[in-house]
């Protein structure tokens, strides 16, 4: 937290080199946005993809609907990108290994001790229950190479409401088959334990529109505190997409 005139300058000195931002909504060819993100839902479940995050983390819940257990394959459950498969589960075990005794004394004896766990590759989901998986990041590193003349629309600068001089938005829209960013998320499911009704859903998606804003965009103005210094919180909050900063070199 910082005194308001410090805080102050220091945003007008970033305001002429701030580093940019694109902000993606992504669309799917068979989950429908909603308030709570991406949204596959039928009979048998209710399928749910969350972004709001930097670079789209993906969060993906499954809540059965049925009156029976819903069983998912994570084995055979892949994120892909291009024609790269990336899978949910790998046949690796995490150790977590802590050790006791004084190490300040030469006549103590130390002793290491540790917890093995591996994560089960099939999940099983009680009927009206729900799961949720945190695994993969969309864009891990660098930006969207963007193509294509944008929109341009101004904003009022959401950092310093006071500031007259709006500020430009730059949105790049794209249909599936043009999108800079594509994606398939591919899920193995069943009714039974031994996959014998299994059945497939395989969602593809897309970046639909990035707009390239400053990062100032996406922080709320100057909040005074109790103490009588001022701070700023990031705002950010899109269930159906993510923002990347944008290095300062592209």
């Amino acid at each position: 937290m910082k005194s308001l005139p410090a805080l102050l300058l220091g945003m007008a000195l970033l305001t002429g080199c701030t580093r940019n931002v694109q902000v993606v909504t992504l669309r799917g060819n068979n989950v429908m946005p909603t308030t709570k993100g991406l949204v596959l839902d039928n009979d048998t479940l209710t399928l749910q993809y969350d972004f709001s995050s930097e670079r789209g983390r993906m969060h993906v819940s499954v809540t059965n609907k049925l009156n029976q257990p819903l069983y998912i394959d994570w084995k055979r459950s892949s994120l892909i990108i291009g024609q790269e498969k990336i899978d949910y589960w790998r046949d690796v075990a995490n150790v977590q290994l802590t050790s006791s005794g004084n190490p300040y004394s030469r006549y103590s004896v130390r002793s290491t001790s540790g917890i093995i766990s591996r994560e089960d590759p099939v999940s099983f989901i009680p009927p009206k229950t729900r799961i949720e998986k945190n695994r993969f990041v969309v864009v891990p590193n660098g930006a969207l190479r963007l193509s294509g003349t944008p929109a341009v629309v101004q904003e009022k600068p959401k950092w310093n409401p006071d500031r007259k001089k709006p500020v430009n938005i730059n949105t790049f829209t794209y249909g599936d088959d043009q999108s800079p960013l594509t994606f398939r998320n591919y899920l193995t499911l069943s009714t039974d334990k031994d996959f014998k009704t299994e059945f497939h859903i395989d969602t593809q998606f897309w970046a639909s529109d990035v707009k390239v804003m400053p990062y100032n965009q996406l922080v709320s103005g100057p909040v005074r505190q109790s103490d009588g210094s001022y701070s700023q919180t990031l705002i950010f909050n899109k269930p159906d997409g993510f923002y990347v900063p944008i290095p300062l070199q592209q």
